[in-house]
């Protein structure tokens, strides 16, 4: 077995690669399991490997991110509550949100969670993208 860290455009992954054999192999990206299909480099031009999930995320009942900080008034920061994996982004820069709207699902403990804005206002930056893993306390979306 084993581990890498990869970035690929920017986004963070945790890798795992538990077996291979006869250019398959199966791996681990960040919890999430796949059996690839692979091609060696020198066998000739390389392709991109096929990829079948064989597990999915648990769904968990949505939960709220307490972990707001606020500026002088000018804002808010919603950071992650929990180290996860970023599942989905719901919101877009200069989005109006209101208190309680999802921004995004992020995948910690291998449970889906929610991630709501704690008060109304407007998407000014989202700090993160989908498939990257973050730790507690990252910012995640600047509302303003």
């Amino acid at each position: 077995m084993n581990k890498y860290k990869i970035t690929i455009d920017g986004n963070k992954f945790d890798v795992t690669v538990q077996s291979t054999e006869h250019n398959k192999a199966h791996v681990e990206v960040n919890g999430i399991a796949y059996d690839v299909s692979y091609e060696n480099k020198s066998d000739g031009d390389f392709v991109k490997p096929v990829r079948k999930p064989i597990s999915q995320p648990t769904y968990a009942p949505p939960t709220t991110s307490s972990n707001v900080s606020s500026g002088s008034g000018a804002g808010s920061c919603v950071k992650a509550p929990l180290p996860g994996t970023i599942l989905n982004i719901k919101v877009n820069v200069g989005d109006s949100v209101k208190k309680g709207d999802v921004l995004m699902v992020m995948e910690a403990m291998k449970m889906e969670n929610d991630i709501m804005a704690s008060s109304d206002g407007q998407v000014k930056n989202i700090h993160v993208a989908v498939g990257q893993t973050v730790a507690q306390d990252d910012k995640l979306i600047d509302i303003q």
